[in-house]
């Protein structure tokens, strides 16, 4: 599957020209159903109280390789459509998954500017993660064992400013921490 996945991502970033002006006025786009069911399963299996993680993460299999023909099949059109399908590769569970995700949420901040940027800072966070790397907008909050407590994951605070996590919709540095403490105690 890392095989297929690199070979789409390479695939992908190549295709992934702009249309001119007139294309872009000639063809009314709409966003994917398909995508948008696929984004709603993705987030109901997460919400379902008692998650069985070894069936959910059979399901975010089948989504991604059902995305991965949508776009190899030019189906992922909008910028709604390139961030339904960087959520489904958001909970991948390799680095070629998250790789993905960071790819498609800029290519759907790239297509609509004023979209909410917070996947995007997830996706770049859960990406270095799973590389073995510290985070640097502070999306990620981990448990070593599931009866220890929640910790924000390893962060470089020196690489991104408060500022910056603002515009991305992520907390301070300081709202981490009084975070991590709310769902500690709410997990007593």
């Amino acid at each position: 599957m890392k095989a297929i996945y690199s070979l789409f991502l390479i695939l992908f970033i190549a295709a992934c020209d702009k249309p001119s002006k007139n294309e872009s006025e000639a063809i009314l786009i709409t966003d994917n159903e398909e995508l948008i069911d696929l984004y709603t399963e993705d987030q109901s299996d997460r919400t379902s109280g008692e998650i069985d993680w070894s069936v959910v993460s059979e399901r975010d299999y089948q989504r991604q390789t059902r995305v991965l023909e949508l776009l190899d099949s030019n189906k992922v059109r909008t910028a709604s459509d390139f961030e339904n399908a960087a959520m489904i590769f958001q909970h991948g569970s390799d680095t070629i998954a998250s790789g993905l995700a960071v790819e498609l949420m800029k290519k759907a901040v790239a297509m609509d500017s004023t979209r909410d940027k917070w996947l995007l800072a997830a996706a770049i966070d859960r990406d270095l993660m799973r590389r073995g790397k510290p985070q640097i907008y502070g999306t990620q909050y981990v448990k070593q064992q599931e009866s220890d407590p929640w910790a924000l994951y390893e962060l470089d605070s020196t690489q991104i400013t408060d500022e910056i996590r603002l515009e991305y919709g992520v907390q301070t540095l300081a709202q981490q921490k009084l975070r991590v403490i709310e769902m500690n105690k709410k997990q007593q």
